[in-house]
């Protein structure tokens, strides 16, 4: 599946959204149809499954889904265990919303230059970034993913999601390019910077 498929199975969030999975306060940072991530004040262990509650465009949606990770911030990737119609019927209209605004962008119409109440840039920018991004060298190139889950792919590598772009290219064009001493370096620091956004470096 392409970057841009998956990024179109996500819902647009600018903000975070107050939620609660199970009887923790939490705020929802990242909702895909997999799975998202949510900042907790307290503590909540690892493996905890729950039922995750958070309202959308005025729709209740309840999903049960278990803590996959958390770093030291008390930042958790979540993995949802049941599929959820609402929730999927509210991404396909979050992708349609995209690509409208996305058109209207395109055509210089700001006043469709929108998603919800806020415009596309707003939209494109989105919380700040969590979990980890994965680059795959492929025969026909690179291929990049957002993921909640940290592993290292076998021929590429993953950083934590909130790296710049130009240092992910670098890295990309390192590994690309070096021998096997430069890849071993390039995924040690990859795997430097997965280890600090859990908070362990």
């Amino acid at each position: 599946m392409s970057d841009e498929k998956r990024e179109f199975q996500r819902l647009h969030l600018t903000r975070p959204i107050d939620a609660w999975f199970g009887d923790f306060a939490v705020r929802l940072v990242d909702v895909s149809a997999k799975g998202g991530a949510i900042e907790h004040d307290e503590e909540i262990p690892h493996g905890s499954r729950a039922l995750l509650r958070f309202y959308w465009r005025d729709d209740g949606i309840e999903v049960t889904a278990e803590i996959v990770h958390t770093n030291a911030r008390n930042r958790s990737g979540i993995r949802f265990t049941e599929d959820n119609l609402a929730l999927r019927r509210h991404l396909a209209a979050s992708a349609t919303e995209i690509l409208r605004a996305q058109e209207a962008n395109a055509l210089g119409d700001r006043e469709r230059n929108v998603v919800g109440d806020e415009t596309l840039t707003a939209v494109s920018t989105g919380v700040s970034v969590g979990g980890y991004v994965t680059c795959t060298l492929t025969p026909s190139g690179w291929t990049r993913r957002h993921s909640m889950l940290a592993e290292q792919p076998a021929d590429g590598f993953t950083v934590a999601a909130r790296e710049p772009p130009e240092q992910i290219d670098l890295l990309c064009r390192t590994y690309e390019s070096g021998d096997d001493e430069a890849r071993r370096l390039t995924r040690l620091l990859a795997e430097l910077s997965v280890a600090a956004a859990q908070g362990r470096a």
